[in-house]
């Protein structure tokens, strides 16, 4: 196996249960919005916000859309579906205040990082909001464990740009491209960037992971937190 210096790792479906934060989030802001009075919440509100809001992610990663027309696109999207009024605008707001209170980890996340974090320096690469990815790192615990994060928000370009990258080298002390390597879910984002970049890539897949459209080359791949040890602490 070969040897690195620095671990960049992708937060949502990797370590955070983002499913778990949007739930959450979601009811929330289908309450504060005062949909329920007009329909009782069910899961199936979720499911309809999801299917847009997946359809909105596909087009940011595929480069067809900028960030800001997907945060409206997808409440506009479910506003047009389900007859209910609102501002797109607002709603993204109301949704990301309720969302920047989560911060759930998938059981052995924490441990994984810590026993990591004893060899090896970690980065946090993710393509979400900014001020949202802050608080839920705050909230789940693992801030301890992380040198620092980029979130694409902030960066001005996301996964799997190279742009994003070049930004995330320039930011770590003494970065070499054949000494890091990308731990993440999504082959889309995470793994094609780290092959736009010239990284290497743990791809993690647990069963039940969400599935990836695309096909991409990878250096590793992983079914669960042990098999991302046994690489990286052989």
């Amino acid at each position: 196996m070969k040897s690195y210096d620095v671990l960049l790792f992708d937060l949502d479906y990797t370590l955070l249960d983002f499913d778990a934060d949007m739930l959450m989030a979601f009811e929330q802001l289908y309450r504060h919005c005062g949909f329920d009075k007009l329909i009782p919440y069910t899961p199936a509100m979720l499911e309809l916000y999801e299917k847009h809001n997946n359809k909105w992610w596909e087009r940011f990663e595929a480069g067809q859309c900028a960030k800001s027309q997907l945060f409206l696109g997808r409440f506009a999207d479910f506003l047009a579906e389900t007859g209910f009024s609102g501002n797109p605008a607002q709603m993204n707001e109301d949704y990301f205040a309720f969302l920047g209170q989560g911060g759930v980890l998938y059981p052995g996340a924490e441990e994984m990082l810590r026993l990591l974090s004893n060899e090896y320096p970690l980065y946090i690469i993710t393509n979400g909001n900014a001020g949202t990815a802050n608080t839920r790192i705050g909230h789940s615990g693992i801030g301890s464990y992380i040198k620092d994060y980029f979130v694409s928000e902030a960066v001005g370009a996301a996964k799997p740009d190279p742009l994003y990258f070049e930004y995330v080298f320039s930011h770590i002390p003494g970065f070499q491209k054949e000494r890091a390597v990308v731990i993440g879910d999504s082959l889309a984002s995470d793994i094609q960037g780290a092959q736009n970049a010239g990284l290497d890539s743990i791809w993690y897949h647990p069963d039940g992971s969400w599935k990836n459209p695309v096909s991409v080359p990878y250096t590793y791949e992983a079914k669960n937190y042990g098999d991302i040890l046994r690489i990286l602490l052989p």
